[in-house]
């Protein structure tokens, strides 16, 4: 489902809908654009870590933040939410994706 939405309405739209619960932060749109970076970039690579996220995703798409803050308080705990997304597990430091 979200492979097809890559780059489409649905695809804001499902980040557009996080509620930013998870989050210390409030929702802003460049904070939702940061994040639809993030989870294009993932579906994308399929697979990702931190460092190729703030390393790629990050200089182009900040938000306003530092690469700490942008990672630990935006990217990390809403990424998670997104349609195929499975966040880092014990002993692995890598996001997957795989189309549901």
């Amino acid at each position: 489902m979200a492979s097809s939405a890559v780059g489409s309405t649905n695809t804001r739209t499902f980040v557009e809908n996080l509620s930013y619960e998870h989050s210390p932060l409030e929702k802003t749109r460049a904070r939702d654009d940061a994040v639809l970076a993030a989870y294009k970039y993932l579906i994308t690579h399929r697979t990702a870590s931190r460092l190729s996220l703030v390393a790629n995703v990050h200089p182009q798409r900040d938000a306003g933040l530092e690469p700490a803050a942008w990672y630990e308080d935006l990217v990390a705990p809403l990424l998670s939410e997104l349609p195929g997304v499975s966040s880092p597990g014990p002993g692995t430091a890598t996001w997957r994706y795989a189309p549901e």
